[in-house]
């Protein structure tokens, strides 16, 4: 499996569905908007999910990528409580930041149906990683969440 995992399957469903949400939302000329919050304020917020969502991905992506070519299971810093903190980075803090940029209420669908598509998706990655890193790898599991830190499971996990 490449170092980019089922990422690339869930942007293309993201952006598939994003799309025929947007079209639906023309063609049935809906008021979306998120009226009862200041404008400001969904910036303001939107902002610090981005400032969040970038913090984890740029350290979880410079861990991985090194190890990755070192061909061993990193399970350290943030990875010791999350799985897979680069797409919980994008699903969690980056798209609906976005998505409260866009002041939109429909697209805040978008990080949900995301997430459900990367359930799906994600048994293949989980399957070749156990494959690759067996017992480790399953202890591993039992001990970080798969994209939501499980801090009251948090265990260091050894690295072969």
């Amino acid at each position: 499996m490449s170092l980019l995992g089922v990422g690339p399957k869930l942007i293309l469903f993201t952006i598939l569905y994003s799309f025929l949400l947007e079209k639906g939302i023309k063609h049935y000329n809906l008021d979306i908007t998120l009226k009862p919050l200041p404008y400001n304020f969904l910036i303001i917020m939107g902002s610090l999910l981005i400032i969040s969502g970038v913090s984890l991905l740029i350290p979880s992506f410079i861990a991985i990528s090194k190890l990755h070519k070192a061909d061993r299971l990193y399970t350290n810093g943030v990875y010791s409580v999350c799985r897979h903190p680069l797409y919980a980075s994008w699903i969690i803090f980056i798209v609906p930041g976005i998505i409260l940029f866009l002041n939109s209420l429909l697209s805040l669908t978008i990080p949900v149906v995301m997430y459900f598509i990367f359930r799906v998706l994600i048994k293949k990655e989980e399957a070749f990683l156990l494959e690759k890193y067996g017992e480790q790898y399953r202890e591993y599991q039992n001990h970080a969440g798969l994209l939501f830190p499980v801090i009251w499971r948090y265990k260091v996990v050894k690295e072969k």
